[in-house]
């Protein structure tokens, strides 16, 4: 072969010039092929050659060394802008030692030779270790590992091409120095990270970020002759290669010291991997044990004992390779498979995971008219035994079916729909399985959307007796709402280990050759993860033949962008989908690309032949998904700013177009979009459809998460009168959500409500006003703040009384009612509970803070009891949990329950307590309200005390009591720090309940309702102190210490009663005080006081207080 610079011949297969140093060939980064010194392209596939390749020119006259971006030359090349694309990057920058004293010492011509000499054994090196020369800087070089063509192992490639120009420079220097008595050394920085690489101002590829700057200014803290690396190239290399910790440097335009290592030598010396002849699939190996606990699993789903199989692990561990092999396993069992998955994209869409489970379930190929699904669904749910008038036209709904015309419609509210549907998901499945031994298989829990997460809990819970086998994955961050069970079994994945890692590598390329020193690698790299081992097996294999040993990719990442790479055109629709999502349909993407109908589908084989992605169905009915998220992502990442914005936009026109069912379906689907594509307006008004439709379903987690989206994109839009509409009813929608989600009292609620307040006095709609200052009045009572809820109350009063509308005197009185309660004014909230209940309709409150029916009526029903009139209050509880069921929102349900559980209390209904305490838990369960969660554990803790089972009973209120606290709730503190002294005081922990109850009366002073209450607390607990003395001293009763206190407790106690007429405390407290008077003689007084409380009850003489009080009263009489 004949040397193109000095015309020398050199025996076939040299890479160099043995006279002259020269490359004799040029590589080709894109396919590998060898071309002839001097070509600027590539033979084999017209790629741009690098430009220090084998040319045998000198420096000066060398073709421009930055390669060209490629320019659309026909439609298939157009699909997305090729003006730049964000790349990972690591950029070496070397420079040469005293360069401008050598060239002072030197002839300018022999100057010229000796620079060129350098230049040339520095390109040299780069081209060895598949790096591009960017820019000829002087005596320096800007060089490139990771574009135009990225490698697996880029920061590699470049700490051994620094190594390798040290070395080489030196070897060169033998020649230099006989010839021209000079002696050179270099230095050489390296830093990686994120760029873009775009055209600049001379309309040549250049690269923007400050990955270069950095690399310079490493260079320049090198000592002669030696590379440096920042912590980055280390953190990618560590290992590799032997490092000196070379310390922290202020770097001139760098903010914070960077921590910089100077790179000696190789670790390792390996040989070059031969071209893989084949590829081979993946060997399924190391997961025997798992495989045989499926199985187990599996014979007792089988049997009808239901199981649960949560496989867990982190991302590429093989979790769905488990349940592919399972699958294969289980291939001659009689049983139907169905399967779904959690995406990110769609993990707050509610019952979007379900609704592919469904689809697959009822075989739907995709072709179907939408008649012949429902037909299909009413024959599968008739199967199921499932009254089909209710389950066709709930989940004909939620498969956004078109509405059954032979079945009457569902009058269910939101919330009786969400539980019926449920209901009616979790019969169909239970119900199939009977028929049949089913396997659901719903992997990536960690992305499934809450409602799916509800459906897969119920089942969890309920699968126990029916042959079922819930196949689950997950990565370690999800964590399961749901208890472990004895049919339930975690697998958690781990690491291969070397051996079984070794088999796999070795099963991939089975039918080909690769170098034991090269799998030894994959090996020790790959630490285990079957998918790091497939990629980058699969990686080396398609790689060039020639590649060295050391090409092993060092990150997944930049393997994926290597393998993205050499897809050519069908890279661009590869970055297309991953715009669309991990899941895409093909008509959706055939919308989007600017190709013919053939190129897509011959990119889309492309995709397939790589293992990119998996195809479901055939065009132009075909799906196809993503192998693993972060192939997606990386597709994604790959492209600019600009490019994503501009695809997304194309996008949401697209689905807006052509697919409107879907827009309308999956309103965030379309925001995604919009919002990513720049466009607010429409992106903040599809959020807000998705919050609307998610609070209907029940959904309000996502509904706040749709809420907050749609308020972050008005902040882009400038301001106006209808914006400030728009905001307010954002605010305003958000703070109902957020009393679900965070609580009454939380500072998120009362955040959201003071901000819709404040932006409808300056629009001034009264009707929106009126729910916002309804919502801000529940949220300042629930925090305590009488100084707020009073005034609200009353700027309620007044709008009623200026709009004169039926919400409005609704609602003025229902708050009313709540700030005269809870300041200890039973009368007057009694009062304006009957006129705000004289003017409700339910039907006139569907939309709100809460129903102000339940609201009003719940608290007459407590003020009742106050008052006295405890069968009334009995009536009005029996009537509010009726209406709250017929409303069926879950906040009204619980409020009803919360207090139907507290008039148990006070009426010391042991039974009513269980009953109502039950249903509250039952609701905390399913929805986490925050409030009702402490409470429930204060009533569950009251059920224990009545059981006897007071240590467990103290936990549980002290838990609830403190919970409550910690979440800014002050509205019936007083109450509940009663509780929780009497179940210290049953725990025999007397002092510590009275000092709980001193702490009561002082912190709720201004909230009156309770003061009596406490007293008699109070006073009961110094009685049994005194009781408690009296026997260990074998003293009587009337003589023991303490025993005037509790007895002015009780005094106490019953004057402030009679003072805010809370007849029954003033009974309760006055009965006790009668037998206390009793023990120590004063019967006459006793009788005195009891006699005309007792005697002006006209309701309730079958309830434990009244009984006491009759017993005593007749004791008094019989002994007078």
């Amino acid at each position: 072969m004949r040397c193109a610079k000095c015309g020398a011949e050199n025996s076939e297969g040299k890479r160099f010039c043995g006279d002259c140093g020269a490359p004799l060939e040029n590589r080709c980064a894109q396919c590998g092929a060898d071309n002839p010194a001097g070509k600027r392209f590539c033979g084999d596939c017209g790629a741009p050659l690098a430009a220090s390749g084998g040319s045998g020119q000198s420096p000066d006259s060398l073709p421009p060394p930055t390669a060209e971006l490629r320019a659309p030359t026909e439609k298939s090349d157009a699909i997305t802008s090729v003006d730049g694309e964000r790349r990972h990057l690591t950029v070496l920058f070397t420079d040469l030692v005293g360069s401008t004293e050598i060239a002072a010492h030197l002839d300018a011509e022999d100057w010229r030779e000796v620079a060129a000499q350098y230049q040339r054994t520095a390109t040299a090196a780069v081209a060895r270790f598949g790096g591009h020369v960017a820019k000829y800087l002087g005596d320096g070089l800007m060089v490139y590992f990771g574009w135009p063509q990225a490698h697996e192992d880029d920061a590699e490639r470049a700490v051994r091409a620094g190594l390798a120009m040290v070395e080489e420079v030196t070897a060169l220097n033998g020649r230099l120095s006989a010839e021209y008595q000079v002696k050179l050394a270099v230095r050489v920085g390296i830093q990686t990270g994120s760029v873009v690489m775009g055209r600049g101002g001379g309309g040549e590829a250049d690269v923007f970020g400050d990955v270069p700057n950095v690399a310079s200014r490493v260079q320049s803290t090198a000592e002669p002759d030696s590379v440096v690396i920042t912590a980055e190239v280390h953190k990618l290399v560590a290992g590799l290669f032997v490092v000196e910790d070379y310390g922290a440097h202020q770097l001139k335009g760098i903010e914070h010291a960077v921590q910089l290592y100077r790179a000696t030598q190789p670790t390792v010396v390996r040989r070059r991997a031969q071209r893989a002849a084949a590829r081979s699939l993946t060997p399924f190996v190391g997961r025997e044990d798992d495989m045989r606990l499926l199985l187990s699993r599996w014979e007792r789903a089988r049997e009808g004992q239901g199981q649960l199989v949560l496989v867990m692990g982190e991302p590429g561990i093989g979790k769905s390779r488990l349940v592919e092999e399972f699958r294969g396993h289980i291939r001659n069992h009689t049983h139907v498979w169905v399967e779904c998955a959690g995406e990110r994209l769609f993990q707050s869409t509610p019952f979007h995971a379900v609704t592919q489970l469904l689809g697959q379930g009822l075989g739907w190929r995709g072709d179907e008219s939408p008649e012949d699904r429902v037909s299909q669904l009413e024959r599968s749910l008739k199967g199921a035994g499932l009254k089909l008038s209710e389950a066709v036209p709930l989940i004909a709904e939620l498969l956004d079916l078109p509405k059954p015309e032979n079945y009457p419609p569902v009058t269910f509210t939101p919330d009786q729909r969400r539980k019926r549907l449920l209901a009616n998901l979790v019969g169909w499945v239970l119900n199939f399985a009977r028929v049949q031994p089913l396997i659901l298989a719903i992997e990536d829990l960690h992305w499934v959307d809450p409602s799916t997460l509800e459906l897969t809990q119920t089942l969890v819970e309920q699968a126990a007796t029916a042959p079922l086998m819930l196949l689950c994955t997950g990565r370690p961050e999800f964590r399961a709402p749901w208890p472990m069970r004895a049919h339930h079994t975690q697998v958690t994945l781990n690491r291969l280990n070397e051996r079984h890692t070794r088999e796999m590598v070795i099963g991939v390329v089975a039918r080909s050759t690769l170098a034991p020193d090269l799998v030894d690698e994959v090996v020790k790299r790959t630490d285990g993860v079957p998918l790091f081992a497939e990629e980058l097996t699969r990686l080396i294999l398609e790689g060039d033949s020639r590649s060295p040993v050391r090409d092993i990719p060092t990150t997944l990442h930049d393997s994926l962008t290597a393998r993205l790479d050499k897809l050519g055109p069908a890279k661009e629709v590869a970055q297309v989908a991953a715009v669309i999502g991990r899941e895409f349909s093909y008509g959706l993407l055939r919308a989007v690309v600017s190709i013919d109908e053939a190129a897509l589908q011959s990119a889309l084989q492309k995709l397939l032949d790589a293992e990119l992605i998996y195809a479901r169905g055939i065009p132009p009915e075909a799906t196809y998904q993503f192998k693993h998220a972060l192939i997606r992502d990386s597709a994604y990442e790959v492209l600019l700013k600009a490019q994503r914005k501009k695809l997304h936009g194309e996008i949401a026109s697209v689905l807006e177009r052509d697919f409107a069912l879907l827009a309308q379906t999956e309103p965030e689907v379309l925001a995604i979009h919009h919002s990513a594509a720049g466009d607010a307006d429409r992106s903040s008004t599809c959020w807000k459809a998705a919050g609307e439709r998610a609070v209907i379903r029940g959904a309000f987690p996502e509904a706040k998460e749709y809420y907050n989206r749609a308020l972050a994109e008005l902040t882009h839009l400038e301001k106006s009168p209808a914006l400030l509409e728009r905001e307010m009813l954002l605010w305003m929608g958000f703070g109902h959500v957020s009393t679900f989600v965070f609580g009454y009292a939380a500072p998120e609620t009362l955040e959201a409500y003071a901000k819709a307040r404040a932006l409808g006095e300056r629009i001034g709609n009264p009707t929106q006003l009126l729910f916002v200052l309804a919502g801000l009045h529940i949220s300042s009572m629930t925090r305590g703040e009488k100084g707020l809820g009073q005034p609200l109350a009353d700027e309620l009063q007044r709008l009623a009384t200026r709009d004169g509308g039926v919400l409005a005197i609704v609602w003025a009185h229902t708050a009313q009612t709540m700030t005269r309660f809870y300041s200890g004014d039973f009368r007057g909230a009694r009062d304006h509970a009957l006129l705000a209940c004289s003017h409700y309709r339910s039907e006139d409150h569907l939309f709100g803070p809460q129903d102000p029916g339940v609201l009003a009526l719940g608290h007459h029903s407590w003020a009742s009891w106050e008052l006295g009139d405890i069968d009334l209050a009995r009536e009005q509880i029996r009537e509010v949990i009726s209406i709250a069921q017929a409303l069926g929102k879950p906040n009204d349900l619980a409020f009803a329950e919360h207090f139907a559980t507290l008039l148990s209390i006070h009426l010391r209904d042991a039974a009513g307590v269980r009953l109502h305490a039950a249903a509250l838990a039952s609701l905390v369960a399913r929805q986490h309200f925050p409030f009702y969660s402490a409470t429930s554990q204060m009533f569950n803790g009251w059920v224990m005390l009545n059981e006897g089972r007071a240590p467990e009973a103290l936990a549980a209120v002290r838990k609830g009591v403190s919970d409550y606290i910690a979440a800014g709730t002050r509205i019936g503190l007083g109450l509940f720090l009663g509780m929780r002294a009497v179940a210290e005081g049953e725990a025999g922990l007397h002092d510590e309940a009275l000092g709980t109850v001193r702490d009561a009366l002082e912190s709720t002073v201004e909230e009156g309702a309770w003061q009596p209450y406490l007293m008699w607390v109070q006073g009961k607990l110094l009685l049994e102190k005194s009781r408690r003395a009296a026997s260990q001293s074998n003293t009587v009763l009337s003589r023991a210490a303490g025993l005037e206190q509790a007895e002015q407790s009780f005094r106490d106690a019953s004057a402030l009663a009679a003072r805010i007429v809370a007849k029954t405390i003033q009974l309760r407290a006055t009965t006790s005080l009668a037998n206390l008077l009793i023990t120590r003689g004063s019967a006459g007084e006793a009788r005195d006081l009891l006699g005309p409380v007792y005697s002006s009850f006209t309701q309730g003489h079958d309830t434990p207080d009244l009984i006491e009080a009759r017993q005593v009263f007749d004791e008094l009489e019989s002994g007078a």
